[in-house]
């Protein structure tokens, strides 16, 4: 792992966005000139996410839609592809769908019913020695 990726993540958990956004910024060059686009692409995901935390929403929306070009390109990523495809819907005003609840059993209904018994069985079991 890149050490200003690092840095970046401990300068968010101090509230330090600025310096985060430098640090990010810098690892994503390092890994582009390393020719780790893969690497670059993660970074760079996580940079839009910091913009967009931030509410500086075109350049969260910049940083999303590189992710997006470099996931369809090799086909790879696709944690970051989702990440970054829901952010700019959720720009667009298209919020993604919520998931319908369950259909619910009622309480007094068994989870397995029980085996219904014919009166022939019933006149067997109780005429049953039982020892």
């Amino acid at each position: 792992m890149n050490i200003d990726f690092e840095a970046a993540l401990k300068y968010i958990d101090l509230g330090s966005y600025d310096k985060a956004i430098d640090k990010l910024k810098t690892a994503i060059e390092n890994e582009t000139e390393k020719n780790d686009l893969s690497t670059a692409t993660q970074y760079r995901c996580v940079l839009g996410e910091l913009y967009a935390n931030l509410g500086r929403k075109d350049e969260s929306k910049a940083e999303f839609e590189k992710v997006l070009d470099y996931c369809d390109e090799t086909h790879t990523l696709q944690k970051q592809g989702n990440i970054a495809a829901t952010y700019i819907s959720a720009f667009e005003g298209k919020l993604p769908a919520q998931p319908q609840p369950a259909a619910k059993r009622p309480g007094d209904v068994p989870l397995v019913p029980k085996p219904v018994q014919n009166k022939a069985f019933i006149a067997k079991q109780s005429r049953k020695n039982h020892k």
